[in-house]
């Protein structure tokens, strides 16, 4: 089954809210560098859209509030753990 923000009803509110982001935000939510949007996939620092609680653990597809921009390269280290506080990585949930 694919995640509701790849398809479904969610993912025309999920490109939208990615093109905000992308437009507006210049830091990664995950370690607070700056993102080069220039730079493209599978470059590890390119931008991508992290949900801050994934998906998998309950967090909204496609909801502003649960989207943020990240390097590829820390989202793909996130995974689907939960932070407490993104500046000092402290592991709440976890697979």
């Amino acid at each position: 089954m694919a995640r509701a923000d790849k398809q479904g009803p969610h993912r025309v509110a999920f490109e939208r809210n990615k093109k905000r982001i992308l437009k507006t935000k210049h830091t990664c939510g995950i370690c607070g560098q700056d993102v080069d949007k220039t730079l493209a996939y599978p470059h590890p620092l390119s931008p991508v859209i992290d949900h801050i609680i994934p998906v998998s653990k309950g967090g909204h597809p496609s909801s502003l509030e649960n989207l943020q921009l990240s390097h590829m390269g820390c989202n793909r280290q996130k995974s689907d753990k939960m932070f407490e506080n993104p500046s000092e990585p402290k592991v709440l949930g976890n697979r």
